[in-house]
């Protein structure tokens, strides 16, 4: 007895084609969001020096950032009222001495300027323990000056670092605090740090200084990409206490402005700066930075707009009207994404209004 088979009615071939269409999204914004959020450095690597070799690149951007990841980052980054975080390194003690200045500093003990003479804050170490005061500070310093290798008073090392947390005015300030202390928790384990709260003046921000020795012996050495990192881990922590906060660099939002130093940020509060930094850098590596970035939110776009799931077509056109908003130049590319994305679309629509339709088995069983 034959089975009359049924004409028209979808195929296991559709549904692989479904998942082959999601294995192609999830692939491209992997790549393209590594590369967005998390380019390879092209530092020395272990043979010395020159760009990472191929292989390890590939690895690298693979394991940078998952599909789900990288929707997360897209998401909050062009949602709309984010607020950038602020990571800074400010300097750091070369010698005990110059520490336990800094912590009378962020502490306010004596300085007059910076809060009232004799108005001292806690600041709050690694274990949540409070220490104010003349006593407290003086006992913390000679903690740290044993705390691993042995810190002299002056040393030609860098064996601290002085590191701010900001956020605009505005932001709950012990969201800003609590934030910073889940960060420190994350970022400098296994190191002796303090940090305290400062909202006098107007932005929220957390003074931190960190000892550059670890009590294993490993030493901080903070570069470009760890500062993005802390960057990221800090906007995490205020996302979780209901703060719309980003980190993202500068070539993610098309961007090349040319920041001032710390040592020129205080000439220019003296009215001492002789020579004004350029407004955005116009250097070819840049240039090529942004540039890239801006391919990148392309490529993001398109697989976004390819996607069978409506709220990846949904994020694509977030991601192109936010490539549009806060990109300078950046309007050709996002339009030139934006008629991608619709020209997809419209053949994907094409595709199914010409499919054939599903049909009734109208065929009956022969009698026996």
């Amino acid at each position: 007895m034959s089975r009359a088979r049924t004409k028209g009615t979808p195929g296991p071939a559709s549904a692989h084609d479904s998942v082959r269409s999601t294995l192609d999204t999830d692939g491209m914004l992997a790549e393209w969001g590594a590369r967005l959020f998390y380019p390879i450095p092209k530092g020395k690597g272990d043979s010395g020096g020159g760009k990472l070799p191929l292989l390890a690149t590939a690895v690298a951007i693979a394991a940078a950032m998952t599909p789900t990841e990288v929707r997360s980052r897209i998401r909050s980054t062009v949602a709309p009222g984010a607020t950038q975080v602020m990571v800074k390194i400010t300097g750091g003690g070369r010698g005990m001495k110059a520490i336990a200045a800094h912590f009378r500093y962020i502490g306010r003990l004596g300085k007059e300027e910076a809060g009232g003479k004799g108005q001292t804050l806690e600041i709050e170490d690694e274990r949540g323990e409070k220490i104010q005061g003349s006593a407290g500070l003086a006992q913390l310093a000679d903690e740290w000056r044993v705390a691993g290798a042995y810190i002299d008073d002056t040393s030609s090392r860098r064996e601290a670092f002085n590191i701010i947390f900001s956020m605009p005015a505005g932001t709950p300030p012990e969201a800003v605090r609590e934030a910073t202390a889940d960060a420190a928790r994350e970022l400098f384990e296994g190191h002796k740090y303090v940090f305290v709260l400062h909202e006098d003046q107007g932005a929220p921000h957390v003074h931190l200084s960190v000892r550059a020795d670890r009590y294993d012996g490993v030493r901080l050495a903070p570069r470009k990409a760890d500062l993005d990192r802390w960057r990221a881990v800090f906007a995490r922590g205020l996302q979780d206490r209901g703060v719309n906060a980003v980190a993202t660099r500068q070539p993610v939002r098309a961007a090349n402005r040319n920041y001032r130093k710390l040592w020129e940020e205080r000439a220019a509060g003296r009215r001492a700066l002789t020579r004004q930094r350029p407004a955005q850098r116009t250097s070819a590596k840049a240039l090529a930075a942004r540039a890239e970035a801006i391919k990148a939110w392309e490529q993001i776009a398109r697989a976004l707009a390819s996607s069978k799931d409506p709220a990846d077509v949904r994020l694509a056109v977030d991601a192109v009207r936010y490539l549009a908003e806060v990109a300078p130049g950046g309007q050709q590319a996002a339009r030139a994404a934006a008629q991608r994305a619709q020209q997809q679309e419209a053949e994907r629509s094409a595709r199914a209004a010409s499919a054939p339709k599903p049909q009734r088995d109208r065929s009956r069983s022969p009698r026996r």
